[in-house]
């Protein structure tokens, strides 16, 4: 039996190897960082005057790139632990799914600027709004979860749920400039606002997560 497959096997020994404090650290500021892609390319599609689908291609690409910090920042946080997962292909499959829930995200201010009515009004809209929201809340859990149960974690697949729960409390954080910022805001404090609003979500996200994988490394 190698070391790993021993830390594995030993709750006790599971809960003392991953460290909290390093996961939540790595998360945080892989997720903070990496939130600074996108609210920077919000600032160059209003310097250029994108709108549409050019918009929306531009955040899908950025979003891949705040993937990829999310997921190196991860990966090297659980170096060396019971859930250590190969960094080339966490982070591959962080990035993949962060630029998937910016195009599901950005597709209902998409659709309005292309001039497409949206009848709010219907019931279908509000169940397929649902659909579109799980799907962007379980996007990066779910494509990270093949990761975590070929690394050996146990149950890996209540990581997409604890994941959908992390993003669904730290995500509000990043709408909260929103009523304060106008079109009189100075660029330099909407970055500010927004990229404090990354930080406050990221560490929240960080938390949550961390908590809930060293519960299920107990087994």
């Amino acid at each position: 039996m190698d070391d790993a497959t021993a830390v594995r096997g030993d709750p006790a020994r599971a809960t003392d190897t991953f460290r909290l404090g390093r996961w939540v650290t790595g998360t945080a500021v892989g997720e903070g960082v990496g939130f600074l892609l996108p609210v920077t390319g919000f600032a160059i599609a209003d310097a250029l005057g994108l709108a549409g689908w050019s918009h929306w291609l531009l955040l899908v690409g950025i979003g891949a790139g705040e993937g990829a910090l999310l997921g190196l920042g991860q990966s090297l946080a659980l170096r060396g632990g019971p859930a250590a997962v190969p960094t080339g292909r966490w982070v591959a499959a962080t990035a993949a799914a962060a630029s998937a829930a910016w195009a599901i995200g950005m597709l209902p201010s998409t659709l309005a600027d292309a001039g497409v009515a949206i009848d709010w009004g219907r019931p279908t809209t509000w169940v397929l709004v649902a659909l579109a929201g799980l799907a962007l809340l379980a996007s990066i859990p779910l494509a990270q979860w093949p990761v975590l149960a070929a690394a050996g974690v146990p149950r890996a697949w209540r990581w997409v749920p604890l994941g959908m729960a992390a993003w669904l409390v730290g995500l509000p954080f990043t709408f909260a400039p929103s009523p304060i910022v106008d079109a009189g805001t100075p660029a330099p404090v909407v970055f500010a606002l927004f990229a404090a609003s990354g930080v406050l979500m990221a560490v929240t996200m960080a938390i949550v997560t961390g908590l809930g994988l060293r519960r299920m490394l107990r087994g």
